[in-house]
């Protein structure tokens, strides 16, 4: 008994002794795992540490080399369109300039061309032919010397310049040497074309004359001349009108032809008196008993009355009944 429970006591010392050393090595061996485990996830945070540093390098590095690649293609391309900006503008200026030169140059050809055309227009005949639309388009034109004239585009085929023009009694024409020179009035209503003028035209082109007439009752008549010329102040305009045909009667041919122009203060008629202060006008008076067979510068009345002052041409009624209107143009022999 007493060896039994020696036994049993040694047996069980035994086994506590072993299984403390059992202990004891299940201890060191799970201290070791754990320092294992310890270093190993040390080693993977570094090594994920690592990891994520060199990607994160080559990130830099690919992100470096993407902005660098955008910003050599933005500055080519930039530099690329700056250039053609700079081709276009520098064709836009060219083109400014070739469009500016030419601009010029055609200014300077409509006005060489325009001087060409006011040279040869003289007349109302040279407007029509140059401006063929114009006809039957009676009214104010420039002629030669920017004159600003009444064209007659419609009566005999139109081209007329109307030289004297009475209406209506709006415009004095008792008036001195030098208005008769010059002319008076207004060209879209009464006037007189001035005699320095009627030279002009008459020593440039052989001129043939109209004068058209209307009484107070509406009656017209009309007296042509196939040729009418005026010479120049130091021939005191001397008057050449020859060829008459029309209806009115030939008011000019026999008193007026071959005479000199009298104003109120330029006596040039062949009498003593004065025609012109006798009758209120200016004209080509031949002397003082017998004046003139026509008045066309004559006193305005607005109703029918009958002397020689008046605005009249006798041969249309044998009488010196006085005219609603008259109107006196030319135009260039055909």
């Amino acid at each position: 008994m007493g060896s039994l429970l020696e036994i049993l006591i040694c047996t069980s010392l035994l086994v506590s002794v072993n299984s403390q050393a059992l202990f004891d090595d299940i201890g060191e061996r799970q201290r070791s795992e754990d320092h294992v485990l310890h270093f190993l996830r040390t080693e993977l945070k570094q090594l994920r540490q690592d990891i994520e540093g060199m990607v994160m390098k080559k990130l830099d590095e690919v992100e470096n080399v993407i902005e660098k690649k955008i910003s050599n293609m933005i500055e080519t391309k930039t530099t690329n369109l700056s250039r053609k900006v700079e081709k276009n503008s520098d064709h836009i200026t060219t083109t400014q300039t070739e469009q500016r030169l030419l601009k010029q140059e055609m200014e300077s050809l409509n006005s060489k061309a325009d001087t060409l055309v006011n040279k040869s227009i003289t007349n109302c005949a040279d407007i029509l032919d140059f401006y063929p639309d114009t006809r039957e388009k009676d009214g104010v034109y420039n002629i030669i010397d920017s004159k600003t004239v009444y064209c007659d585009m419609t009566t005999d085929n139109g081209g007329w310049t109307v030289i004297q023009r009475r209406v209506n009694g709006s415009v004095d024409f008792y008036r001195n040497w030098t208005e008769y020179k010059n002319g008076f009035g207004f060209a879209d209503h009464e006037y007189w074309i001035g005699n320095d003028m009627l030279h002009k035209l008459t020593s440039l082109k052989t001129q043939e004359l109209r004068v058209e007439m209307e009484r107070f009752n509406g009656e017209k008549a009309y007296a042509v001349y196939s040729r009418f010329s005026v010479g120049d102040e130091a021939s005191k305009y001397e008057l050449e009108v020859q060829g008459y045909s029309g209806n009115a009667g030939d008011g000019l041919y026999q008193r007026s032809n071959n005479m000199k122009f009298t104003t109120r203060d330029q006596d040039n008629d062949r009498g003593s008196g004065n025609c012109a202060t006798k009758w209120r006008s200016a004209w080509w008076f031949n002397y003082i008993n017998r004046c003139d067979f026509a008045n066309p510068n004559g006193q305005y009345v607005d109703s029918e009355k009958t002397g020689g002052k008046y605005i009249t041409w006798y041969y249309w009624k044998k009488s010196w009944i006085n005219l609603k209107s008259i109107e006196l143009k030319i135009r260039p022999q055909s």
